[in-house]
This record gives structure tokens, C-alpha cells and sequence, in this order.
């Protein structure tokens, strides 16, 4: 299947609790992982989608945490769901994980990000996190880019009285100053994952980012 760029857009794809298990031709697994700093809301993000897609779960997924509620090892949920893009369906397993953001655990990430298909960086909007922003998003682009994985950006904490405007983030960060890329994804997702804000289309991008990969690679 040939899949362009121009293709990823939110009015030519949809998302349904629907899944057949017997058509297995369209039938496609993806892992999906978060990637950040401690406390930047990895966890928060995984609840979210956790209820948003209440109907869509294989598992009831699992959290694995110290006493103080932190992720020690991971977050782990299935989800199954119909993907349709310009009318044509696929049949989606997604492994949705989370990885520490412990400075201490760090050794653990290799681990949870062994055979990633898209991962998710979750930035604080805290201005006193840049340096762990930084420092996270150094190890996400060294993992990431020489395997070709793609990711996208997620600044949460909007809601903070001092959330770090977003033009000083991407120039931390070294990103691009524009609002969105060709492909019409945006360059950093502003959100708010406590209320689900902007949840949900940070996931389905990154999941079209990951189709748009699979079928390159596939040529």
C-alpha cells in the first residue's frame, strides 16, 4: 500500500471499538511507548487513554510503582481497535507502555523500549524542568533516530500558572520555531492530560506516524 504524507489528516481517518480477529491480512501490532522526565505525566497520559478507550482494551493493563506511587518499571495496556484511513481499515493491536522517568531506574528503559514503533515524549511545562526535558529528549533522539523510530512531542501542564511558553521550549529543545510540520503534525502538542486535553490526538498522530513508517518500510 502506498500512503502518503498528505494522507495523514483527521478527517480521512477514524477510530471504532470494532476489531475482527478473522481478518488477519489487515491486521497489524504496533507498540507504543512515553518517553520523559520524572513526573512529567506519562502515567497520567496511560490513565487517560486507559478511560477514553474503556471499550477498546484487551487488557486492563498494570502499573508497576514504588510506595510513593512513582513508575518503577512500566505501565502496560492492550488495545484493540478499527483504524480506518481513506477507506481503507486495519485492524489495530497496540501495546501502550510507559517508561520510567527515574534517574535511578534509567537502566530499565532499554528493556521497555525494546522493539518501540512510535514513542511519545511527554516535556513538563514546569520551568524549572528544562534541564530534565533536555536531558530526556537528548536520550529519546539517541534511541530513536538511528532506528528510524518516529516520535512526537508533548508539552504538558499547560494549566500551570508558570508553564514555560512554548517558543523558549522548542528553542531548549532545539526544535523547529513553526507551528506544525509539512505533514500538518504539530510540532509540540500543548496539553493537559489530567483533563485528557489534547490526549487522544497526540495518540492517534503518532499512531498514523507509525502507519506512514510501517508502509515506507514496506515498499
Amino acid at each position: 500500500m502506498e500512503l502518503e504524507q498528505r494522507d495523514l489528516k483527521d478527517d480521512r481517518i477514524k477510530l471504532s471499538e470494532e476489531f475482527d480477529f478473522n481478518d488477519s491480512e489487515t491486521m497489524i501490532q504496533f507498540k507504543i511507548v512515553y518517553w520523559g522526565p520524572g513526573e512529567s505525566g506519562k502515567t497520567t497520559n496511560f490513565f487517560r487513554l486507559r478511560e477514553k478507550f474503556d471499550l477498546l482494551k484487551l487488557t486492563r493493563g498494570y502499573s508497576i510503582e514504588t510506595t510513593e506511587g512513582r513508575t518503577l518499571w512500566e505501565d502496560s495496556l492492550y488495545l484493540l481497535f478499527k483504524f480506518t484511513l481513506n477507506d481503507i481499515t486495519f485492524n489495530i493491536i497496540c501495546h501502550v507502555v510507559t517508561c520510567t522517568g527515574q534517574e535511578r531506574f534509567l537502566s530499565t528503559r532499554e528493556y521497555v523500549l525494546d522493539g518501540a514503533d512510535g514513542i511519545m515524549f511527554i516535556g513538563d511545562s514546569d520551568p524549572e524542568k528544562i534541564e530534565q526535558n533536555k536531558r530526556s529528549f537528548r536520550e529519546l533522539i539517541g534511541f530513536a533516530k538511528p532506528k528510524g523510530i518516529p516520535y512526537l512531542i508533548q508539552l504538558n501542564k499547560r494549566d500551570l500558572e508558570n508553564a514555560i511558553d512554548i517558543k523558549k521550549f522548542k528553542i531548549q529543545l532545539g526544535l523547529p520555531l513553526q507551528e506544525k510540520y509539512p505533514d500538518g503534525t504539530y510540532i509540540v502538542y500543548p496539553a493537559e492530560a489530567l483533563q485528557g486535553k489534547n490526549v487522544v490526538k497526540c495518540f492517534k498522530d503518532l499512531i498514523l506516524q507509525v502507519l506512514f513508517n510501517y508502509f515506507k518500510e514496506d515498499e
